[in-house]
C-alpha cells in the first residue's frame, strides 16, 4: 500500500480514507540535465561515484528511522478511518467539513512536495528531515489537543505539510546512502511497508481506544512515535556537507516560477477533485469554476516556463526533456493510473461494505486488513526480486493480478459471504501498487541527477497524490450519473440503482487497472531488470 493511498480510503469509511550527504553520491543511470539548477549544456555529464555501503547495523537504523516516518504518514490514516465519528461528535464537526480532517492532510502534502523536495536538494537530506520530524510531533500532539473542529482542520493540514519535508528527503537518502543493487531495493521495500503497517495499527489500535479510552489517546501515542523518530534520526540520518552560499541559492539558483505554479495548481486540483468526489454539484458555484480555470491554465504556463527556462540555461524546477525518457514517462503514467484505480477502489469498497451489506465503520475497516498483511509481504518480496526479474513483467503480472479486485466486485452479489469475493479482492488489489512503488522509486530516482535526488522524491509523491485525487472524483462521477439513470426509470428501486453506481465505478477500476498494466508492459519491455548493482 502506498504512503498516500489510504486517505481518501479512511474518508470514505466515515462518510457512509541535500544538499549532497557527505561524500555519498550515486551514479544515475540516466542521466538528464540538472532540475532546479542551471542544466549541464555542453559535453557529457560527469557522473558521480556510487555511495559506500554503510555497516549492517548502520543500515538496519537508517531503514528503520526512514520506514517510521511512512509508518507515521498513514497510522494518523488508520486511526482516523474509525474515530472520525466519535472526533465529529466531541468537536462538533458540522457535515460540511466532515471530511476535511482526511482531506486537507492530502492537499497540504500535495501541494508542497515539489518545493520541499527541490529544497531539500539545496539545504540537505538530513536537516530538511530532522525539521520535517519535529514539525510533524508538535502537529501531531496539537492534533490530540484539538478543542474546535477547524483546530482540527488546521493542524491537520499543518501535519501534512510537515510530511512533506520528510518523504522527499527519505528517497533520496535511499538513493544517496545506500549502492544500487539489493541493499537500496531492501530499503526502498522497508520505506514502503511501513505504509501499509501504519495503517494497520492505526486502523486496529484507533478502534479499540475509541471503545476503551478515546481518540485523543491514538494521536498521544502517534505524539511519543514521532518524536522518538526524531530523536533516532538525529543519530542515524547522514550527515551533510555545510553548503556554501545557501541564501544565494534559494533566492537565485532556484525556479521560484515554476516552483509556485506547480504547486498552486496541484493544490487547486487537489481541492476540485476532493469537493467532486463528496458532491458533483460544488461545481455549480461560481468560485469553484474560476479556481478550476485558474488551475487548467496554470499546466500550460508550467510547459511554457519550464521550457524557456531549460532553453536559457536557466533553473527549471522540472525540464520538459525529462519527459523523452520512455521510462520515466511510463513509470508516472503508469503511477498516476494504478493510484487512481486504487484509492477509488477502495473508496468504493468501503461504501459496499457499509451501504450495500450494511457493516459499521469498525467492521468495514476490519475487512482491508488482509490488504495490509498483503502489501507488507508483497513490498518484503519486491526487495529481493526487483533485481532479478525485468520490471515491465513484474509491473504487469502484478497489474493483472491486482485488476481482478475491482472485476470481483463489479459482478459480486450483496448476498455473497465476504470470503467469496471481499477477501480474495483486498489481497490482490494491493499487490500492482507496491510492486510499483518500489520500481518506480528506482525509475525515477535513476532519471534525475544525483543532487536532485530529493526531487525525484517529489516528483514521484506528487504523481501519487493526483491519482489519489483524481481517481475518485471521475469515479464519482460516473458512479453519480448511472445512479441517477436508474433511479428515475418508473418503479425503479433506490438500493438496486446505488448498487448499480457502485458496480459502474468498480468497472471503471477495472479498466484503468488492465490500461496501466498494457501501458507499463509496452513502455518498460525494454528496461530489463532495475535495482541491479552497477560496476563503478
Amino acid at each position: 500500500m502506498s504512503s498516500t493511498a489510504t486517505e481518501t480510503e479512511l474518508s470514505t469509511i466515515t462518510h457512509h480514507s541535500k544538499g549532497d550527504d557527505g561524500d555519498q553520491q550515486i551514479a544515475p543511470a540516466v542521466e538528464v540535465e540538472a532540475i532546479g539548477a542551471v542544466p549541464n549544456l555542453g559535453g557529457p555529464a560527469a557522473v558521480s561515484s556510487e555511495p559506500v555501503a554503510p555497516s549492517k547495523a548502520r543500515a538496519a537504523a537508517l531503514m528503520a528511522t526512514l520506514s517510521c516516518v511512512s509508518f507515521l504518514n498513514t497510522f494518523s490514516s488508520g486511526t482516523l478511518t474509525v474515530a472520525l465519528p466519535a472526533i465529529a461528535a466531541e468537536l462538533q464537526l458540522p457535515n460540511n467539513l466532515l471530511l476535511w480532517p482526511a482531506s486537507v492532510y492530502a492537499l497540504a502534502l500535495s501541494c508542497t512536495l515539489l518545493l520541499l523536495g527541490a529544497v531539500a536538494d539545496v539545504v540537505g537530506n538530513r536537516p530538511i528531515f530532522l525539521t520535517g520530524t519535529l514539525l510533524y510531533t508538535a502537529w501531531t500532539l496539537a492534533v490530540s489537543l484539538a478543542q474546535t473542529g477547524n483546530q482540527l482542520i488546521v493542524f491537520r493540514a499543518l501535519q501534512g505539510i510537515s510530511m512533506s519535508f520528510c518523504m522527499p528527503a527519505a528517497v533520496s537518502t535511499i538513493t544517496t546512502s545506500f549502492p544500487s543493487g539489493k541493499t537500496r531495493n531492501i530499503g526502498f521495500a522497508v520505506f514502503g511497508g511501513g505504509s501499509p503497517l501504519g495503517f494497520a495499527v492505526g486502523l486496529v489500535l484507533g478502534g479499540v481506544l475509541v471503545q476503551v479510552s478515546d481518540w485523543r489517546t491514538a494521536y498521544y501515542l502517534a505524539t511519543g512515535v514521532s518524536g522518538a523518530t526524531f530523536i533516532l534520526a538525529w543519530f542515524t540520518m547522514p550527515k551533510t556537507t555545510a553548503v556554501p552560499n545557501v541564501r544565494h541559492r534559494l533566492l537565485h539558483e532556484f525556479d521560484w516560477v515554476g516552483v509556485v505554479s506547480a504547486s498552486v495548481s496541484l493544490a487547486l486540483l487537489s481541492y476540485i477533485f476532493a469537493e467532486i468526489t463528496y458532491s458533483g454539484s460544488v461545481m455549480k458555484e461560481p468560485y469553484n469554476i474560476v479556481l478550476l480555470i485558474i488551475a487548467v491554465l496554470l499546466i500550460p504556463f508550467f510547459v511554457f516556463w519550464v521550457s524557456r527556462q531549460e532553453r536559457l540555461g536557466r533553473p527549471a524546477i522540472l525540464p520538459n526533456s525529462v519527459w523523452r525518457k520512455g521510462a520515466f514517462t511510463t513509470v508516472c503514467i503508469t503511477v498516476f493510473l494504478v493510484w487512481s484505480w486504487f484509492n477509488a477502489f477502495g473508496y468504493w469498497a468501503t461504501l459496499f461494505f457499509q451501504i450495500t451489506q450494511g457493516l459499521d465503520a469498525l467492521q468495514a475497516a476490519l475487512r482491508f486488513l488482509p490488504l495490509v498483511i498483503v502489501g507488507i509481504l508483497t513490498n518484503m518480496v519486491a526487495g529481493l526480486i526487483m533485481d532479478r526479474v525485468s520490471a515491465g513483467s513484474l509491473v504487469l503480472i502484478g497489474g493483472l493480478l491486482s485488476a481482478v479486485s475491482p472485476l470481483l466486485f463489479a459482478i459480486q452479489d450483496p448476498n455473497w459471504i465476504y470470503w467469496a469475493a471481499g477477501f480474495p479482492s483486498m489481497c490482490l488489489s494491493v499487490i500492482s501498487t507496491d510492486l510499483l512503488f518500489n520500481i518506480s522509486n528506482l525509475v525515477i530516482t535513476s532519471s534525475f541527477p544525483s543532487k536532485d535526488q530529493a526531487l525525484a522524491g517529489g516528483v514521484f509523491n506528487t504523481v501519487t497524490q493526483l491519482g489519489n485525487s483524481i481517481g475518485p472524483a471521475i469515479t464519482a462521477i460516473i458512479a453519480s450519473a448511472v445512479t441517477e439513470a436508474e433511479a428515475s426509470k418508473p418503479g425503479a428501486d433506490q438500493s438496486y440503482a446505488t448498487l448499480k453506481g457502485y458496480r459502474a465505478a468498480f468497472w471503471t477500476c477495472f479498466a484503468a487497472a488492465v490500461v496501466s498494466a498494457g501501458i507499463s508492459a509496452v513502455g518498460l519491455r525494454k528496461v530489463g531488470k532495475v535495482g541491479m548493482k552497477k560496476d563503478v
